[in-house]
C-alpha cells in the first residue's frame, strides 16, 4: 500500500483528471436530483455527492503531496485548500449559465465541507497506514 501511495505522478494525474471530471459533470444540463425524507423533511442526495467528490479531490491532492514518511505539511499547502475552495465556488457559479442548473449555496457548503473533511481526515488516516 505504501508503494502505491508513493506514486506521485499517478496521483498528480488523478488529481487533475478528477478536477476536470467535476467540471465536466457539473456542466451537464438538466440533471434530475433525487431526494429522501428525513424526519418528514426533504433532503437532496446530491448534497452527499457534492461532499464526496470534493472530499475525494482533496484526498487525492493530499496523497500526491505526502512526504515519504507519510506526513502532510498542512501549512505548506493551505494555499491549495484555498484554491480548491475557489474552484468549488467557480464550479457552482458557472452552473448559472447551464440550462436546467442553478447556483445553490448549499451545494457550495457541501463542496467546501468535503474539502475540509479531506484535509482533516485523510492525513490522519494515511499516517496510520505509514505506521504499519
Amino acid at each position: 500500500m505504501k508503494k502505491l501511495l508513493q506514486q506521485k505522478k499517478l496521483f498528480k494525474i488523478l488529481f487533475w483528471l478528477w478536477g476536470l471530471t467535476i467540471f465536466v459533470l457539473s456542466s451537464l444540463p438538466n440533471i434530475p436530483t433525487q431526494q429522501i425524507n428525513i424526519w418528514d423533511e426533504p433532503f437532496r442526495l446530491d448534497y452527499l455527492e457534492h461532499f464526496g467528490v470534493f472530499a475525494i479531490l482533496g484526498s487525492i491532492f493530499i496523497v500526491w503531496k505526502l512526504d515519504f514518511n507519510g506526513s502532510f505539511q498542512f501549512r505548506k499547502y493551505l494555499w491549495v485548500l484555498l484554491g480548491l475552495i475557489v474552484f468549488a465556488c467557480a464550479d457552482e457559479i458557472h452552473q448559472i449559465w447551464i440550462p436546467g442548473r442553478t447556483f445553490n449555496p448549499l451545494d457550495l457548503i457541501y463542496n467546501v465541507a468535503g474539502l475540509l473533511a479531506s484535509y482533516i481526515l485523510a492525513p490522519a488516516f494515511l499516517k496510520q497506514i505509514y505506521k504499519k
